[in-house]
C-alpha cells in the first residue's frame, strides 16, 4: 500500500512545492498539496483535517511566511498536533528558507529539521522515503547498520558477563525469600526468637533486599506489640534488650517511608519509648512525639490512634484524658482492623494488668465492662484464648477480685443494665471454654461469678441450678474457713431465697 504524504508549504513556494510533489510521486506515494483544488466555505478546513488525518507523513516547509501568524500554514500544523501528539516519525520540518528559531513553533523544534545542502526536492524525497520505510529496513541502512551492530554486540557482552552475577543474586534472593518464609510461619506459632534468627540470615544472604527489610520491620513490630502486653520474668532488661535492638530496624526503615508504612513504623517507634520508659524505667522520648508523627503522616493509622489512647487511659489522669483516650480509641475501631488489638490495649489500660499491676478503681473496672459490652453488641469476634497476657484473663481479673476475692459485687454488676451484664458474662465465659490448663479460671471461681450474675440478670431457674450446683459439688470447702467458705454459704443462702 502506497504511503500519503501531506505537504504544507506557503503560497511564495508553489512552485517548489509542485516539485515536491513530482518527486514524491515518482517515488510511488500518494501527495496532497494543492488546495487551490478545495471548495471555498467551512468545508475547506474539514478537507484539510481529513487530509491531514489520512496521511502518514506532514512535510512543512519551513519559511518567514509559513510560521507568520495568520498563515494558513499554522492551522495545518495545528491539524497535524492533534492526530500526533509528538512529531517523532510522523512530521518532516524542512528549512526551505532561513527563518530566526524562536519564530518556529515549538511542535516542529522536538524533531530535528531537514536543512538541505544540496537540491532541496531531491533531499525532501530521499528524507520522505527514509522516514515512511520499515523499521528494519531503516535499521539496515549502512548508515545506522554498522551503529546498531557495535550496540547489539556491546549488549551481548554485558549480558554475558553479567550473567553469572545475575544468577547469584537470584539464587540469593530466593534462599532469603524462603527464609522470610519460615521465619513468618515461627512468628504465626508465637516462637518469636528463632523467627528473628531466620531473619538475621536472611538479611546475610541477601543484604541489600528490600523484602527482607520489610520483613524485619514487620516482625520487629510484632515483637513489640506483643511484648507491650505481657509481663516478662527477665524484668527491666529484658524490655530495655528488646527496645535497644529493634529501634533500629524501624529507624532504617523510617528513610524513604510514605502514608500507612510510615505511620505504622513510627507508631512502633513510640510504642518502644513506651516500654523503655514505662516498663523498664529508662529514660527515652515521648511516645506522643512519634504518635503524632505517624498520624501525621497516616491520619488513620490503627496503632497509633490505639496506642496514643493507651497512652492516655494508662495514667490515672482527669477526665479529660479519657474523653481524649475514647475518641483514639474509636478512631482506631473505625478503621476496622485489627479490631483485637485495639480491644486488648483498650482494657489493658483501662486495668493496667500490662506488667501484673492491678488497679483497685471500680470506675476503671466498670468501664471495661462497658467496652466488653460494646465489642459484643457490634459482633466482634469473641476472644478465646486464656493466658497471663490473654484479653479474656484481663478481663477475668474484674471478676475474681470483685466477687471471688473481694467485695465488689454490687458495683460491678450495676455498671450494665442486668439482661446485658448477663449476656456479656455468657459471650465472654462460656463454661465450655474455661480451659483451666490454659489459664482459666478454677470452676469454683466460676461458679461464684456465675451464679451473682445469673441473679442478677433476671435468670432465677439458671442462677438456682448454679448455686445448687456450687453448694452441692463443692460443699467440702464450708469446714475450710475463710472467703470459700463464705461463698458455700452464700450460695446456700441463696438457694433457700430463690427455692422458697
Amino acid at each position: 500500500m502506497r504511503s500519503t504524504i501531506f505537504l504544507s508549504y506557503p503560497s511564495a513556494l508553489a512552485g517548489t512545492a509542485a516539485r515536491i510533489e513530482l518527486a514524491l510521486k515518482a517515488e510511488g506515494f500518494a501527495v496532497f498539496c494543492d488546495r487551490s483544488a478545495l471548495p471555498p466555505g467551512e468545508s475547506f478546513d474539514g478537507r484539510i483535517r481529513a487530509a491531514i488525518n489520512d496521511s502518514d507523513l506532514f512535510v512543512f516547509l519551513i519559511t518567514p511566511e509559513s510560521v507568520a501568524p495568520g498563515r494558513y500554514t499554522l492551522t495545518e500544523l495545528t491539524f497535524a498536533e492533534q492526530k500526533w501528539a509528538h512529531p517523532s516519525g510522523h512530521v518532516l520540518p524542512v528549512m526551505a528558507e532561513a527563518t530566526p528559531k524562536e519564530a518556529i513553533p515549538a511542535y516542529l523544534r522536538a524533531v530535528t529539521f531537514l536543512t538541505p545542502h544540496g537540491d532541496l526536492v531531491a533531499e525532501v524525497a530521499a528524507e520522505a522515503a527514509r522516514l515512511t520505510a520499515p523499521w528494519w529496513r531503516r535499521i539496515l541502512e549502512p548508515k545506522r547498520l554498522l551503529p546498531a551492530l557495535i550496540a547489539l554486540a556491546l549488549v551481548a557482552v554485558a549480558a554475558w558477563l553479567g550473567l553469572p552475577t545475575y544468577l547469584e543474586r537470584r539464587q540469593q534472593h530466593a534462599e532469603a525469600a524462603a527464609l522470610v518464609e519460615k521465619s513468618s510461619s515461627l512468628a504465626n506459632a508465637g516462637d518469636y526468637a528463632n523467627a528473628w534468627k531466620l531473619i538475621e540470615q536472611a538479611i546475610a544472604v541477601a543484604p541489600a533486599s528490600r523484602v527482607v527489610f520489610e520483613a524485619q520491620e514487620r516482625l520487629a513490630m510484632e515483637l513489640l506489640r506483643s511484648a507491650g502486653l505481657t509481663y516478662s520474668s527477665a524484668g527491666r532488661a529484658y524490655y530495655e534488650d528488646l527496645v535497644t535492638r529493634m529501634l533500629p530496624v524501624l529507624a532504617r526503615g523510617t528513610s524513604g517511608a510514605q502514608g500507612e508504612r510510615l505511620g505504622n513504623l513510627r507508631a512502633h517507634m513510640g510504642w518502644a519509648e513506651y516500654l523503655r520508659g514505662g516498663v523498664a524505667g529508662a529514660r527515652g522520648m515521648d511516645p506522643l512525639e512519634h504518635y503524632r508523627a505517624a498520624l501525621e503522616a497516616d491520619p488513620a493509622n490503627v496503632y497509633a490512634n490505639a496506642m496514643w489512647g493507651f497512652e492516655r487511659l494508662r495514667h490515672r489522669g482527669s477526665l479529660s484524658d479519657h474523653d481524649e483516650a475514647r475518641q483514639h480509641f474509636a478512631a482506631a475501631l473505625a478503621t476496622g482492623r485489627e479490631r483485637d488489638y485495639v480491644r486488648t490495649l483498650q482494657v489493658s489500660a483501662l486495668l493496667q494488668t500490662y506488667t501484673n499491676v492491678w488497679v483497685d478503681d471500680f470506675e476503671r473496672q466498670r468501664e471495661a465492662l462497658r467496652v466488653v459490652n460494646a465489642m459484643r453488641a457490634e459482633n466482634e469476634a469473641r476472644p478465646d484464648r486464656w493466658g497471663p497476657d490473654r484479653f479474656r484473663s484481663k478481663v477475668w481479673s474484674i471478676y475474681h477480685f470483685g466477687f471471688v476475692a473481694g467485695d465488689g459485687e454490687e458495683q460491678l454488676l450495676s455498671a450494665l443494665p442486668p439482661a446485658e451484664h448477663l449476656a456479656i458474662f455468657r459471650w465472654l465465659f462460656p463454661e465450655e471454654g474455661l480451659a483451666p490448663d490454659r489459664g482459666g479460671p478454677p470452676l469454683f471461681d466460676y461458679l461464684c461469678v456465675r451464679a451473682q450474675v445469673e441473679e442478677y440478670g433476671g435468670d432465677r431457674a439458671a442462677a438456682l441450678a448454679t448455686y445448687r450446683r456450687l453448694a452441692g459439688e463443692f460443699a467440702d470447702r464450708k469446714t475450710g474457713g475463710g472467703r470459700a467458705a463464705r461463698n458455700i454459704e452464700r450460695a446456700e443462702a441463696a438457694v433457700r431465697r430463690l427455692g422458697g
